[in-house]
């Protein structure tokens, strides 16, 4: 390349995610939302492709897209503060009577699906114990 053409492939993917973190507002600043079934999502967070750090605060951007009555879209590159990488992310929220699915596109391009739950103060205790060690 000689500086004037446009970045192709997974470097122009870079450029577009990079260029949308600074423009998009922090990921939990749009939490929480409500969907069609009533349930209720606080907010996620992302796993840093390179280090499993948890991404999360100012450090999460992207938008909340309602994209269909029953499915909410979530869009966002998270920039991990120790490798300096940014991680992109696609899923769905999908209100399925009672129960709320999460929905992902896998590396094998089909798209895979999981209840999402929320957990208990049990777990939630456990995972930042985990979490404090592995520091």
């Amino acid at each position: 390349m000689t500086g004037n053409e446009a970045p192709v492939g997974p470097e122009r993917n870079f450029v577009a995610w990079f260029a949308a973190y600074k423009l998009d507002a922090p990921l939990h600043s749009q939490f929480p939302i409500t969907l069609k079934n009533g349930k209720s999502v606080p907010g996620v967070h992302v796993i840093c492709n390179s280090c499993c750090n948890h991404l999360s605060g100012d450090r999460l951007r992207g938008r909340i897209i309602q994209s269909l009555a029953h499915v909410v879209t979530i869009e966002a590159n998270g920039l991990c503060e120790p490798c300096k990488r940014l991680t992109h992310v696609d899923f769905r929220l999908r209100a399925n009577g009672d129960e709320t699915l999460i929905e992902w596109l896998s590396s094998n391009g089909l798209w895979q699906a999981r209840e999402y739950r929320q957990p208990t103060l049990k777990e939630k205790i456990a995972n930042r114990v985990r979490h404090l060690l592995s520091r």
